[in-house]
C-alpha cells in the first residue's frame, strides 16, 4: 500500500511514551510509599501511649498513697475522698493537653482536670490563626493523601466518641476494665475530628482498687508530625516528578528525534528513487544512534552501489548479446537469399559460431549472477588450502602436461575458510588465461606463501605481460584482451571478473601485474582462519 507515512513527533511518539512510562514507574512506587506511613504513625502512637501510661501510673500511685495516708492504713475504705483530689490538680496542671478523670469504684465521675469543681467548666480561649492559600493547599493535599491511604490500607477506621457531659462510666468499657484492675489503651476521635489517646488505669493500693483513672491526650502532635512528613514527601515527590518528566522528555527527544529523522530520510530516498544521493545521516552523533546512522548510511551506499552495478551489468549484457544476435540475424537473412552451397556453408559456420558465443555468454552471465547469491551470508569451515593446491596442481599437470605447470608443495598446513569449488574456479580461470598468453618452453609457476595472517597464491607465466595501465581494467566485465592468433568471440570477458568477485566474497583480493622478468603474474590473497 502506497502513501505518505506518518512519523510521530518525538514528544508524543509511542517510543517516547514507553520511555516516560519506564522512567515514571519507580516514581510511582515512591508515590505509593506515601501511603505506607502507617508504621511511622504506629511508632509515634506507641510512644505517646507509653508516655501517657507512665504519667497515669505515677498519678494513680500518688492518689492511692495519698488516700492510704488519709485513712491511716484502713484498707477497707475503697472510695476516694474529695480531700485526696486536691493532689490531682497540682500534678496534672491547668492548660495542658493532658486530661485526667477520676471515677469512684461504683463508676461515678469524681474529678476532671478540665473542670474546677462540678459546675464551673474551664474555658479555653485561643486566638484563631489566619490561614493563607499555601496552608489551605497543604491541608487539602495532606487530607487527600490520608483519604487515599485509608482506602488502600487495611487498618480499621478510628471510632468517634463523645465524652462531653460524662458523669458515669456505664458506657465506658475501658474504665470498667480499669475498675477490675486492668490497664487499657484506646484511641478514638472526638466530634471535632481530633485524634484522642486514652489510658485507663486502676487506682489501687495493696490490691485494693479505690477507683479508676482515665488519662486522655489529643493526638495533635502526632497528626502534625505525620502531616509534616507527608507534606515533605509530597514536595519531594513533586520535585522528583518534575525532574523525571523533564529528563524523560529530553531522553525521549534525544532518542526518538534522530530515529524519526533517519526514518524520514530513508522514506524520502525511497519515494524519490534517487540512487545517486546518499542517505542523510547523523555524523555529529558519537553514540549508538550515531553508529546506527553510519550503518544505515553505509548500507544505503552499498545498496545504491549494487543497484548501479546491476544496471551497468544489465546494460553490458544487453550490449554483448546484441552483437552475436545482430550477426546471427544478418547471416540467417543472407543464407535464405543465396544458392551457392559454399557460401551457405560459410554462413552456417558463422551462425554456429554465434550460437556457441551466445551459449558461452549466457553460461558465464548466469555463473556471475549466482556467485553473490551463493557466497553472501554463509561462513565456510576452515580447510587446508595447501592440500587443495597440491591436488589441483596434479590434476592440471595431467590435463595440460607435466612440463606446463611447476609447483613446489608448501610443507605446512594453511587453514582458510573457503569454498573448494569456487577457489578451484579461480585457479582454473587463471591457468587458462596464462595458457593463452604463455610463450616458450618454461613452465607456468604456481607458488604459495604465508604473509601476516594471509596466504598468498601466485601464478606467473612467460607471456607478453599485461597491457600498461590496464592492470585493473582487465577485471571489468566483458573486457577482453586476447592474442591476435586467437579467433574473435572465443571468450566472454567475464572470467577474471568472476574470479575477483569470488576472491572478494572470501574476504580476499585478486590482483594482476607484469613481472619484471617478463610475463604476467596474478596474486590471490586470502585471510587465514583464526
Amino acid at each position: 500500500m502506497s502513501g505518505k507515512k506518518r512519523y510521530w513527533p518525538s514528544f508524543i511518539s509511542p517510543l517516547s511514551a514507553r520511555i516516560l512510562a519506564i522512567m515514571l514507574l519507580p516514581l510511582a512506587l515512591f508515590f505509593i510509599g506515601l501511603f505506607s506511613i502507617d508504621q511511622y504513625r504506629s511508632v509515634l502512637v506507641r510512644a505517646e501511649f507509653d508516655a501517657l501510661e507512665r504519667q497515669g501510673m505515677t498519678l494513680a500511685r500518688s492518689l492511692a498513697l495519698a488516700e492510704a495516708d488519709r485513712t491511716g492504713g484502713m484498707v477497707a475504705t475503697r472510695e476516694l475522698s474529695p480531700q485526696t483530689m486536691r493532689h490531682l490538680l497540682p500534678l496534672v496542671g491547668y492548660g495542658s493537653q493532658l486530661r485526667a478523670r477520676v471515677f469512684q469504684p461504683q463508676g461515678q465521675l469524681m474529678a476532671d482536670t478540665f473542670r474546677r469543681g462540678d459546675r464551673f467548666p474551664m474555658t479555653r480561649i485561643r486566638r484563631r490563626e489566619p490561614v493563607d492559600f499555601s496552608n489551605r493547599f497543604r491541608v487539602k493535599t495532606v487530607g487527600a493523601f490520608n483519604n487515599l491511604a485509608d482506602l488502600i490500607s487495611n487498618r480499621p477506621p478510628v471510632p468517634v466518641m463523645n465524652l462531653r457531659g460524662l458523669r458515669h462510666a456505664d458506657g465506658l468499657r475501658d474504665v470498667r476494665a480499669a475498675l477490675s484492675g486492668d490497664i487499657v489503651r484506646n484511641m478514638w476521635r472526638n466530634p471535632r475530628g481530633q485524634l484522642v489517646l486514652s489510658v485507663s488505669l486502676p487506682i489501687q493500693n495493696l490490691r485494693v482498687v479505690r477507683g479508676a483513672l482515665l488519662m486522655t491526650s489529643t493526638g495533635g502532635n502526632i497528626e502534625r508530625e505525620i502531616a509534616n512528613v507527608q507534606w515533605a514527601f509530597v514536595q519531594l515527590f513533586m520535585g522528583i516528578l518534575t525532574v523525571t518528566i523533564l529528563l524523560g522528555l529530553y531522553l525521549a527527544r534525544s532518542i526518538t528525534r534522530p530515529i524519526v529523522f533517519l526514518a524520514a530520510s530513508a522514506d524520502r530516498l525511497r519515494q524519490t528513487g534517487d540512487i545517486q544521493t546518499p542517505l542523510r545521516g547523523l555524523p555529529e552523533r558519537k553514540d549508538e544512534i550515531g553508529q546506527l546512522s553510519q550503518a544505515l548510511s553505509d548500507m544505503t551506499a552499498e545498496l545504491q552501489r549494487r543497484i548501479q552495478a546491476t544496471a551497468k551489468f544489465a546494460a553490458d549484457v544487453s550490449h554483448e548479446i546484441k552483437n552475436p544476435l545482430t550477426s546471427l540475424r544478418s547471416a540467417v537473412e543472407t543464407v535464405a537469399r543465396i544458392d551457392n552451397p559454399e557460401q551457405q556453408r560459410k554462413l552456417m559456420d558463422v551462425i554456429l559460431t554465434d550460437v556457441n558465443r551466445l551459449d558461452r555468454l549466457i553460461t558465464d552471465i548466469s555463473q556471475a549472477s549466482r556467485v553473490d547469491a551463493e557466497l553472501t551470508g554463509q561462513t565456510p569451515e576452515p580447510e587446508d588450502i595447501t592440500a587443495l593446491l597440491e591436488s589441483w596442481a596434479e590434476v592440471s599437470r595431467a590435463r595440460f602436461g607435466q612440463h606446463r605447470l611447476s609447483y613446489q608443495p608448501y610443507k605446512k598446513a594453511l587453514m582458510v575458510r573457503m569454498y573448494n569449488t569456487r577457489i578451484i574456479q579461480i585457479l582454473d580461470n587463471l591457468l587458462a588465461n596464462a595458457m593463452t598468453f604463455h610463450d616458450g618452453e618454461e613452465p607456468i609457476i604456481l607458488s604459495v606463501k604465508r604473509l601476516r595472517g594471509q596466504v598468498q597464491i601466485s601464478l606467473a607465466d612467460k607471456g607478453p605481460g599485461l597491457p600498461a595501465g590496464k592492470e585493473e581494467r582487465i577485471f571489468d566485465r566483458f573486457y577482453t584482451e586476447r592474442p591476435s592468433s586467437e579467433g574473435f568471440g572465443k571468450h566472454s570477458g567475464l572470467g577474471l571478473s568472476i574470479a575477483r568477485q569470488i576472491a572478494i566474497a572470501h574476504g580476499g583480493q585478486l590482483k594482476g601485474a607484469s613481472d619484471k622478468s617478463g610475463g604476467a603474474i596474478f596474486t590471490l590473497t586470502l585471510p587465514l582462519a583464526d
